[in-house]
């Protein structure tokens, strides 16, 4: 049974990807970030989105806040956020958020990041599996990414993944990519 478990574990591990984003959702409005520029993220943001782009990659009108998109919940009783990078060594960056209501601080965190492709891959990778993943069940994975649009406003990308199988025939799984844009205060 246990030698069972480790090839499971180990063909769970080998078919399950990592976060694959969509780079043509935010190419055309993107700020491509460099380690010399890195700073310009640096800011206050306000915490509703104003442009939604949707799996479809297409604009939309279901505008989400930060927080939703971060997938924290309880955190809607504010108005902005703050963002600040803090580089860790070469590529690797420390992104520390404060969520703001009537300039009075409400929630902190950070998150490492890399700087990949241009934008801020988050270490918020997560991933939950059910069942027995790919015979009779599945698993879900969730990341997401920042950066800067071409008018220095917040762009924030998820990704999320819901992959499973029956007996590892029939595929019953999707991924979805979105993207939310956030207008820089100051």
């Amino acid at each position: 049974m246990k030698k069972l478990s480790l090839m499971l574990l180990a063909l769970v591990l080998t078919i399950n990807s990592c976060a694959s984003f969509s780079r043509k959702m935010v190419k055309n409005d993107l700020s491509v970030l460099k380690k010399e520029n890195i700073s310009m993220i640096d800011g206050e943001y306000e915490f509703n989105g104003y442009e939604h782009i949707n799996a479809s990659n297409k604009h939309s009108d279901k505008i989400r806040n930060i927080a939703s998109m971060l997938d924290f919940k309880n955190f809607n009783d504010c108005d902005k956020f703050i963002i600040k990078a803090t580089n860790l060594k070469r590529k690797k960056y420390e992104i520390q958020f404060k969520f703001l209501k009537d300039d009075t601080l409400k929630h902190t965190f950070s998150y490492k990041a890399n700087l990949k492709n241009g934008l801020l891959l988050l270490d918020n990778y997560s991933s939950k599996c059910h069942g027995i993943p790919y015979l009779l069940g599945g698993c879900i994975s969730f990341q997401s990414r920042i950066g800067l649009t071409k008018d220095n406003n917040f762009l924030i990308q998820d990704y999320y993944e819901n992959s499973g199988a029956f007996l590892l025939i029939i595929g019953a799984g999707y991924a979805i990519n979105y993207a939310e844009k956030y207008k820089k205060l100051n």
